[in-house]
């Protein structure tokens, strides 16, 4: 079953730039400030009609399931053209106890606009697919498939393809690359737990400005390469994509 391709109408995304800037190096061993549930997670939930909404010390969730939300600002710049760039930290605690660890900058022209942008971006890339994947497994906003990894079966939760332009609302057609993505997870040797991959590509002027591929939030040095290598639009304008995926 082909997945939907989404790619959100944003207005000039001049932001894009420092934006990323926050984000180049992303990774699991920085110093992580104290963090605190908020209202995003519990208004999100609201809205797709959950009712028993629970919050605890490892944050916010649904009652009777053990996953839990939580975000927090994790830094701000105020530049000199008076726009705002913030990065939070999304944290995911699944049922195991592990957890899915997330940075997303977004930029605006107050903090708060900079922060409900970094909002939107997890939202449209990330948020449907761990809802789908953890809390509610008839989220009709997400679709699942079945697919074979390493030889054996496994079920796909392909997110929608985040894709921003810098100048315009226009952005590259990514529809063709998701099919590109499967090919590449399916000799990935992965074990019977339910496995995260976060993709990040960013070009410039036909050339790659930044590639980055995690997988169980640790860098994939190899799966960076083989997306790395896909036949990715060359334009001249900046264009930033991002993908998430959970492998169950």
């Amino acid at each position: 079953m082909l997945m939907r391709f989404k790619c959100p109408q944003y207005p000039s995304a001049t932001w894009l730039l420092p934006a990323l800037m926050l984000c180049i190096f992303p990774g699991c061993s920085r110093s992580v400030p104290a963090l605190k549930s908020d209202k995003f997670f519990s208004t999100w939930l609201k809205g797709h009609g959950e009712t028993n909404i629970v919050m605890d010390a490892n944050g916010v969730g649904i009652e009777g399931n053990a996953t839990r939300l939580r975000s927090s600002l994790y830094g701000s710049k105020r530049h000199t053209n008076s726009s705002f760039t913030a990065e939070l930290e999304f944290r995911v605690r699944m049922p195991d106890g592990r957890e899915i660890v997330e940075f997303v900058a977004g930029s605006g022209d107050s903090l708060e606009r900079a922060e409900n942008d970094a909002k939107v971006n997890f939202m449209f890339s990330t948020f449907h697919v761990v809802y789908r994947s953890f809390l509610n497994p008839n989220d009709p906003h997400q679709t699942e498939e079945k697919i074979m990894i390493n030889g054996q079966p496994r079920v796909l939760v392909l997110g929608d393809t985040l894709a921003r332009s810098q100048s315009t609302n226009g952005s590259p057609d990514m529809f063709l690359l998701r099919e590109r993505f499967r090919e590449i997870l399916a000799p990935l040797p992965l074990s019977a737990q339910t496995h995260w991959i976060k993709i990040v590509y960013a070009n410039r002027h036909s050339n790659v400005m930044l590639c980055a591929v995690t997988l169980d939030n640790s860098d994939s040095p190899n799966l960076t390469d083989a997306v790395k290598s896909l036949a990715w639009p060359k334009t001249e304008e900046f264009y930033m994509v991002k993908q998430f995926i959970v492998v169950k």
